[in-house]
């Protein structure tokens, strides 16, 4: 058998077929081990700085201040950074010096999505995740294009670290 023709099963380590989708040697299907191992690794589903102006009535001030509200609130768009992954949420708080406080998604136990009607009228929303995590219980997330559909995700992604780290919940009276 010439070598173009072989691989290593990545379980086992023995030579087997290039062809083959499951292992003579330990009888692990190829395809969906390498499918679980996608699944765990962590991708980026967001990463930067929410949009400076996510609401009706912050026009409204930004035409009543003759443009200066918008300074403002480019600035303080600046100061917070998401990274949304598969698996946790950072969200980095500051300009000069930064405090970053991080959710692991296993430990979100709900999602609650808000549509003020000044955030729907420009086509965005809020979201508010709880977490079981004691230090840092509830994470507001605002000011990201398409964040019903980030939502989702999210929530899938959360059952899925859910079932692979075997956390259940505990439901209290």
């Amino acid at each position: 058998m010439s070598n173009d023709d072989t691989k290593v099963c990545p379980v086992c380590g023995e030579s087997i077929k290039s062809s083959a989708i499951k292992c003579r040697f330990c009888n692990t299907d190829l395809e969906s081990f390498q499918t679980d191992r996608a699944a765990d690794a962590e991708k980026v589903l967001f990463a930067g700085h929410p949009v400076a102006i996510y609401s009706f009535g912050q026009w409204i001030v930004v035409a009543l201040t003759l443009g200066l509200a918008y300074l403002y609130y480019w600035l303080e768009s600046l100061r917070i950074t998401y990274k949304i992954t598969t698996q946790r949420i950072k969200v980095e708080r500051g300009l000069l010096s930064t405090e970053t406080d991080s959710v692991e998604l296993f430990t979100v136990e709900h999602f609650d999505l808000h549509k003020p009607l000044g955030m729907r009228l420009l086509g965005f929303c809020q979201l508010r995740l709880s977490s079981s995590d004691a230090s840092y219980r509830t994470v507001n997330i605002y000011g990201i294009p398409n964040l019903e559909t980030l939502a989702d995700t999210l929530r899938e992604c959360s059952l899925r670290e859910r079932t692979r780290r075997r956390v259940t919940s505990i439901i209290q009276p």
